[in-house]
């Protein structure tokens, strides 16, 4: 657990290496996948995919983690749980934890 909690507390540096979604062959292909699902503004993709980049490192699978976001919401509060995954994710972590 403490693992998984310290590659959280890195911000958007925290995966120099990985830059690619499991399920997706690139960055396109995640889009229309995402878009087809949620109705996000354009930079809120981006976001999206960075978390998902930082859920993966921790053994979550990207594509079943929207297909729940999508079966397990209503629309209003998915797009409050997807933003509030984002907002959270551009948070220096030192400033949550002081």
């Amino acid at each position: 657990m403490i693992e998984n909690q310290e590659i959280l507390t890195n911000s958007s540096a925290t995966f120099p290496g990985q830059t690619k979604l499991s399920g997706f062959n690139d960055y396109q292909e995640f889009l229309n996948f995402s878009e087809s699902l949620f109705q996000l503004k354009p930079k809120e993709y981006n976001g999206l995919f960075n978390v998902l980049l930082k859920l993966q490192s921790i053994g979550q699978d990207a594509v079943q983690t929207m297909l729940s976001l999508k079966s397990n919401t209503d629309k209003h509060d998915r797009y409050e749980l997807i933003r509030f995954m984002i907002q959270f994710d551009s948070m220096d972590m030192e400033d949550i934890l002081t």
